[in-house]
């Protein structure tokens, strides 16, 4: 009865509980101060932003926006769009208060805080979960206790088990062998049922982040699975974002759920 009335507590989490049974306290997690957006919005825009992220081109546009953010017209955000899609991409952010118009024609973007798009990537991947998986998932999670620096992008808990992702919106020529081995490090110590590599491309994944993986995990075999999906036993998965994140993420998710009953449960 007790542990029934655990579960009914509006309070309980159960990604929080799953790390603190493995000895962690959960120091920091869902961070706002960094989102390109309002933290406030209400739930009408949140789900706009959320199906609007889900497009490729969406995000590069952000992160176009994040990297011109004092000033910038539709002519500095057209490496991935036509400008039909930028200009109606600006009058989605102005209308809702994300951006603001500047004297000579241009725009800014209203937070002063923002410098990358990560926080913001790690927030829309906490959301796939929730929202496509039903899986409760924190983002930005800052962890005591951990060995390895206790920072993980995302935790979610899908069918009674941990799940950690790593997520990179740098291409892949901006990822070093180090942020590979932190990623395998922190995996290590926080003992996942899965644990996956997203890198927001639509690069290839084998030419330079699959070799260092060889590399520092040199014996076990790195299986290409489908285009540029790639796992490691079947508990870490690699993957970048062709033909789209939430595809790529259930397709690794339904890999670790379809593996031998023999080898027990995820």
């Amino acid at each position: 009865m007790k542990g029934y009335k655990i579960m009914r507590d509006k309070n309980y989490n159960p990604v929080i509980a799953m790390l603190r049974r493995r000895g962690f306290e959960v120091g920091l997690s869902n961070p706002t101060e960094y989102l390109f957006f309002p933290p406030d919005l209400d739930s009408h825009f949140e789900d706009e932003l959320y199906e609007m992220l889900k497009k490729y081109s969406f995000r590069i546009f952000i992160r176009d926006v994040i990297k011109n953010r004092k000033a910038f017209g539709a002519d500095d955000l057209l490496k991935y769009s036509t400008r039909e899609w930028v200009e109606r991409y600006i009058d989605f952010l102005l209308k809702r208060g994300v951006i603001a118009g500047i004297p000579d024609g241009g725009y800014r973007l209203k937070s002063e805080a923002v410098f990358s798009f990560g926080d913001t990537l790690e927030w829309f991947v906490a959301n796939v979960f929730e929202r496509e998986f039903s899986s409760p998932a924190l983002w930005g999670v800052r962890l005591s206790g951990a060995s390895s620096g206790g920072d993980y992008d995302v935790v979610a808990s899908v069918e009674g088990g941990l799940v950690y992702v790593e997520v990179k919106s740098s291409p892949p020529k901006n990822v070093e062998e180090a942020e590979v081995a932190a990623f395998i490090k922190r995996a290590e110590a926080l003992s996942p049922s899965m644990a996956i590599f997203i890198e927001d491309t639509r690069l290839r994944m084998k030419d330079k982040i699959v070799p260092f993986f060889e590399g520092l995990l040199g014996g076990k075999e790195v299986k290409r699975l489908e285009d540029e999906t790639f796992s490691i036993e079947d508990r870490v998965f690699i993957t970048n974002s062709k033909p789209d994140i939430v595809g790529n993420l259930a397709y690794c998710i339904r890999r670790r759920l379809r593996k031998s009953f023999w080898q027990g449960p995820i």
